[in-house]
């Protein structure tokens, strides 16, 4: 599995440990192509990111238990409708928890022969899940809410006001948390998890404004917060889903990183950049290279240089974490051409 600590081995000028894949090399008239491929081996840094990461949703997954048996114990006490809907929220937070937790240990696994890059797209998937689940909850607290504005809700007491403000507070703990953890780790599932703690708070604060609408004896204001919120949830949903679609679907790299690969390979000299292509596989950014050298060049200086290519894209765009070079061809064209 290639992740985030793999790409750090090599910038910091130990040593090469990156291993040569595949190396061909293909004559056609007088112009030489060879085309290599540099993996990165096996490392316990997949461990080491997994226990860094597992912190954030398992987190989540402590806090959201406690916060579903409070808020059904306050709701119930309190005669809020809102915050016994808020607590089946909770619930959904709970089995997000789990789907991401899984998700994690899944995409620990390395590469083998079946997943030759690793299985860091089951955290993916589990984002594409996560917003899935906001859909279900959007679309329940929209629906929901018209109904309180219908019909009203009973003036609940601020017993409901006080759990649904300390809801808010540690669910923002739990947020911060897994947002700092997500993007340290480059994982999208638990950035998903953070974003679906953040509905959450949302909901909360639907919550506190229906308490509070209801003790100045205006029973509707929940409900009308309640829908502004619900459409931020399903907003919220399409943002993680689409993001996480880009990825399945091999998504080109955004223009500023391609930039930056054609700038880092164009530093060495005797090369000039034809194609950049790449993609983001979960924690990693997989990167192709065109490049153009003398075709006078022997198999041996031409692989030398591919190398120093490779190690100048590591050194200089930290984010890549595995590059393949082409040479004296432009496999983007190829590929337009062959996958129209």
């Amino acid at each position: 599995m290639m992740n985030f600590a793999n790409k750090s081995r090599e910038r910091q000028g130990t040593s090469k440990s990156l291993t040569a894949g595949q190396q061909k090399t293909h004559a056609h008239g007088n112009s030489a192509r060879q085309e290599t491929h540099t993996t990165a081996p096996l490392s316990p840094t997949a461990a080491q990111r997994f226990a860094q990461a597992v912190w954030g949703p398992l987190a989540g997954l402590i806090v959201n238990l406690m916060l579903v048996v409070i808020k059904v114990m306050a709701g119930l006490a309190s005669g809020s409708v809102a915050l016994l809907a808020d607590a089946g929220h909770s619930g959904a937070d709970v089995a997000n928890n789990v789907l991401v937790l899984a998700s994690l240990v899944y995409a620990r696994r390395g590469a083998d022969e079946t997943h030759p890059y690793g299985h860091d797209r089951a955290e993916v998937l589990a984002a594409i899940a996560s917003a899935f689940i906001l859909i279900g909850a959007g679309l329940f607290f929209g629906w929901d809410s018209i109904q309180k504005i219908i019909v009203g809700t009973p003036e609940p007491s601020l017993l409901a006001l006080w759990v649904a403000i300390g809801t808010l507070v540690v669910k923002l703990v739990v947020v911060w948390i897994e947002m700092r953890i997500g993007k340290k780790v480059h994982s999208q599932a638990i950035q998903a998890d953070a974003r679906d703690n953040l509905a959450d708070v949302l909901s909360s604060v639907a919550v506190i404004f229906g308490v509070i609408g209801a003790q100045f004896g205006n029973s509707r204001v929940d409900g009308i917060a309640g829908l502004v919120i619900a459409f931020l949830i399903l907003l919220n949903a399409v943002q993680i889903g689409m993001k996480a679609s880009h990825e399945l679907l091999d998504h080109n790299l955004d223009t500023k990183t391609r930039e930056a690969v054609r700038v880092a390979a164009n530093h060495v000299p005797g090369v000039s950049v034809t194609a950049v292509t790449g993609r983001e596989h979960g924690s990693d950014v997989l990167v192709e290279l065109s490049i153009e050298v003398d075709p006078k060049m022997t198999v041996a200086q031409a692989s030398q240089l591919a190398d120093k290519v490779r190690e100048s894209v590591y050194a200089e765009v930290p984010s890549v974490g595995d590059v393949v070079v082409e040479l004296n061809t432009n496999h983007f064209a190829r590929l337009r051409k062959k996958l129209r």
